[in-house]
């Protein structure tokens, strides 16, 4: 075999390598555009975004409530331990004692009006949790032959990628070096056959001379009308 029916097989494989790519790219993008999971997923986000600072309020309101009771609990125990005697003091702590339990009872029914939402929007997240997982589901299943022609052209992708690794070592440096030139102006098909006079890529009939160049394959020959690599199969 010649180095130019060597670079025509090799531009065979790499459009077979290209055309998988070019599936996997578009399966790709067809399992990441769902509306319904992103719609569900920000939804879920959004309550989550309410939920979150109504958590960190309650909890906040529960140690208020129980640093006050705590002090409470303390007065109360100064107050009939009798070590106190002074009675402007005793008054004093009496009406501490009545404050806090004045702010704890103003606390109570915010935390109790801030828990009932927390309850409401937990509520919320549970709902919008369950919509995600079937929203997943459906376009997961939805998407299960893509998954199965996702996971056959991996394979077979890998196969020509093995069949380009073996046949590289029989081609020319210098000839692979053409080839890797002229591929990205020729849409990756920088190699063409000579079939009769004619370029199978342009169509244009090319003079004798230039054909017999091509059958005798001594040297790479191009295609005078449009640059490509002109190869004959000669079996």
């Amino acid at each position: 075999m010649t180095q130019a029916e060597d670079l025509y097989r090799l531009q065979e494989v790499d459009l077979n390598i290209l055309q998988r790519q070019k599936r996997l790219d578009e399966i790709k993008a067809l399992m990441a555009d769902n509306q319904a999971v992103q719609a569900a997923n920000d939804n879920l986000n959004q309550i989550r975004a309410v939920l979150t600072p109504l958590q960190k309020r309650a909890r906040q309101l529960e140690q208020e409530i129980q640093t006050n009771t705590n002090k409470i609990q303390q007065t109360d125990e100064t107050l009939y331990s009798g070590r106190v005697r002074n009675p402007k003091e005793m008054q004093d702590m009496q009406q501490e004692v009545a404050s806090l339990k004045k702010r704890n009872s103003e606390l109570e029914d915010i935390l109790l009006e801030t828990m009932m939402q927390v309850e409401e929007t937990e509520a919320q997240e549970d709902a919008a949790e369950a919509e995600l997982q079937t929203a997943t589901q459906a376009h997961e299943e939805a998407n299960v032959h893509l998954i199965q022609e996702q996971t056959e052209l991996r394979k077979e992708r890998a196969e020509w990628i093995h069949v380009r690794e073996q046949m590289l070592p029989a081609i020319d440096a210098e000839a692979l070096k053409i080839y890797n030139t002229i591929r990205p102006r020729k849409n990756n098909q920088p190699v063409a056959l000579l079939v009769n006079r004619s370029c199978s890529a342009c169509r244009v009939e090319l003079d004798m001379a230039v054909a017999n160049e091509v059958r005798k394959a001594q040297k790479i020959t191009y295609c005078t009308s449009c640059g490509r690599i002109l190869a004959y199969k000669s079996g």
